[in-house]
């Protein structure tokens, strides 16, 4: 059989080349914000440690800007991942691996590339992300700690709670009238 005898079976590779490309750009977009969020990432670090509050904040506004994109490209990266399964013959939840391995070389050989660049950058965004959490919450705790110290030499009672802290209680304000 000819392709002219069954149109459908010549769109379907023409079909899976663009769903390809599409995927390949969708990784691409994503690969590209993975390495914004990374910078943003380092810089909230910089700020940590600088103390660079007004920086930290619009460090963190924008990485939620970035972390919103993210996740809208991931929902199409899902849809067209799906989608090009399907064309393929594959199951909808299909690994991107599965699906390189039906796609031609030169989309192959793409998309192989772009997916490994992309996890080896999402694995160095995680691993920067967790070292920067360590960070803020030990930052949290000495901060803390330091509100507790500030506290207990400012506290009157001197009143121990079951953690061995002492107690922060409500001030009591009270007056006494000396006229009456």
């Amino acid at each position: 059989m000819n392709a002219a005898a069954h149109p459908a079976s010549a769109q379907r590779p023409a079909q899976s080349r663009a769903s390809a490309a599409r995927l390949i750009e969708i990784l691409e977009s994503s690969h590209a914000l993975y390495t914004q969020l990374l910078a943003q990432i380092r810089a909230r670090r910089e700020a940590i440690r600088t103390a660079d509050f007004v920086r930290l904040e619009q460090l963190e506004n924008s990485e939620q800007v970035i972390a919103a994109r993210l996740a809208l490209l991931d929902q199409d990266r899902t849809a067209e991942v799906a989608a090009l399964a399907v064309r393929l013959a594959l199951a909808p939840g299909a690994a991107l691996t599965d699906i390189a391995a039906r796609l031609g070389e030169q989309e192959r050989a793409r998309l192989d590339i772009v997916r490994s660049e992309l996890r080896t950058l999402i694995e160095e965004t995680r691993r920067e992300s967790s070292i920067l959490r360590q960070a803020s919450d030990r930052l949290s705790s000495h901060m803390a700690g330091i509100l507790q110290t500030v506290h207990s030499a400012m506290a009157h009672a001197k009143v121990y709670s079951r953690g061995g802290r002492i107690a922060v209680g409500q001030n009591v304000v009270s007056s006494l009238d000396i006229r009456s």
